[in-house]
């Protein structure tokens, strides 16, 4: 594994004609400065996904790759999404049937990230920067 102090999780999701799709997610890691990119990440979801679905599954996707790939302290997760950024911080409730699972993975990864030590800060960042996942998550589609 490779091991960082501190990195950076920027993510985002997609959906064209939402909720039916077709719909993408990506996501960028960073180094704690932003000055290098670690990783990126994108996934093609299909059709009949909703725009926070698709939100929450780029969440997943680059809290799975740090799960798995990378040693830090801390995880500064950034998203354009302030539901799910704010679900995330238990500030909005999670009322859709079709959110609540990947809510409640979001959580199990980032439980297990926390019980290794691993501390996590959601905050929402504008959609001019996270330009990189936006790309991401409609390339997802359009390839």
């Amino acid at each position: 594994m490779v091991g960082y102090d501190t990195v950076i999780l920027k993510f985002d999701g997609a959906s064209r004609h939402n909720p039916r799709g077709p719909a993408g997610c990506g996501w960028v890691l960073y180094d704690e400065d932003e000055s290098h990119e670690i990783e990126t990440g994108k996934d093609y979801l299909r059709f009949n996904v909703s725009n926070n679905q698709a939100e929450y599954q780029g969440l997943i996707d680059g809290l799975r790759y740090i799960q798995g790939n990378i040693s830090c302290n801390k995880v500064y997760v950034r998203g354009d999404s302030e539901i799910v950024i704010r679900q995330m911080l238990g500030q909005y409730n999670v009322n859709s049937h079709n959110i609540r699972s990947y809510f409640d993975k979001a959580k199990e990864i980032e439980n297990d990230l926390y019980h290794n030590g691993v501390e996590i800060h959601y905050g929402h960042i504008s959609r001019a920067d996270n330009w990189k996942a936006d790309k991401l998550a409609n390339s997802a589609i359009d390839d």
